[in-house]
């Protein structure tokens, strides 16, 4: 890859990740409408005052990050090639460890708020991908990390986060047995007399569903020639899987559909870039020849 394919490649991974990881933002900002895991925990702690003024708080932080990580610093190149004035790369990278350590807060106390539920366990591993997003880009933006290293990090993220969800769905997490029924009451119409065989239905489904998640993350950390076709699999269910929100309870979830931007935003910009990098491989050849 020569200098100038380097660029637009960077800034391919650059921008893309600053879309995802704002949409995720805007989502968790919504979603602090209603008190969150942190409030639960502060609140025998500080009194309710206090913790609803830490939600909203957060809730503005994470508004205004979501509207200037596009549009901030030197979005396609890492801070070792920009000439940008250091306060605007140190104020990027202030928001991205804000972002990545809310995501990781809230993964972590959503299992500890839930200790004793065993599918809130699976919750720091299926939320990964959340707060591995900004630091990979923290990582690269800020220099102290490599191309390689970019991509390794999304895809450990990635393959976390489809385990999490296999787990969750092998032991058939009641919630996802809802989303399938509801998915099911919302185009095929609500019928009681249904919903016994559709509960079934959902709860043989998700094993399956389960194992193909394990095998989707096994897949994307291997170096195989389909791991282009897996990626781009990936994006597509983990989009479906996060509009099974809105289909199972209406566009009032749509907060559940962006938080989740990354868990199809990762796997697309992933295949994205493996496809650029094989016609740019292809076209290298061509001229060779």
């Amino acid at each position: 890859m020569n200098s100038f394919e380097h660029y637009f490649s960077c800034d391919r991974w650059t921008w893309g990740l600053r879309w995802i990881i704002s949409l995720q933002c805007f989502g968790y900002a919504a979603s602090l409408a209603v008190p969150s895991h942190l409030n639960s925990w502060l609140l025998p702690l500080q009194g309710d005052a206090f913790a609803r003024t830490v939600d909203t708080t957060i809730a503005l932080v994470l508004w205004v990050a979501g509207c200037a990580l596009p549009f901030i610093g030197r979005a396609s190149l890492p801070a070792s090639q920009t000439k940008w004035p250091c306060p605007v790369v140190r104020c990027d990278a202030v928001l991205l460890c804000f972002v990545a350590g809310w995501a990781f807060l809230n993964a972590v106390l959503s299992w500890q708020m839930n200790i004793e539920d065993k599918f809130a366990a699976t919750d720091p591993f299926g939320h990964a991908v959340r707060f591995v997003a900004p630091v990979a880009l923290f990582v690269f933006v800020t220099g102290t990390g490599s191309y390689l290293k970019l991509e390794w990090l999304l895809r450990i993220g990635i393959a976390s986060t489809f385990i999490g969800h296999g787990l969750a769905a092998y032991w058939l997490k009641p919630g996802f047995v809802d989303l399938i029924v509801g998915t099911l009451d919302t185009f095929l119409g609500s019928d009681w007399r249904l919903a016994e065989e559709r509960e079934k239905f959902a709860i043989i489904l998700l094993p399956w569903i389960g194992r193909m998640d394990f095998m989707l993350a096994f897949l994307i950390l291997l170096p195989t020639k389909y791991r282009k076709t897996v990626a781009l699999w990936m994006a597509i269910w983990g989009f479906v899987t996060a509009t099974s929100r809105l289909t199972a309870f209406g566009i009032e979830r749509w907060p559940d559909l962006i938080i989740r931007a990354a868990n199809w935003g990762i796997p697309l910009l992933l295949w994205w870039e493996m496809r650029a990098t094989i016609k740019s491989t292809k076209n290298l050849s061509t001229k060779n020849l």
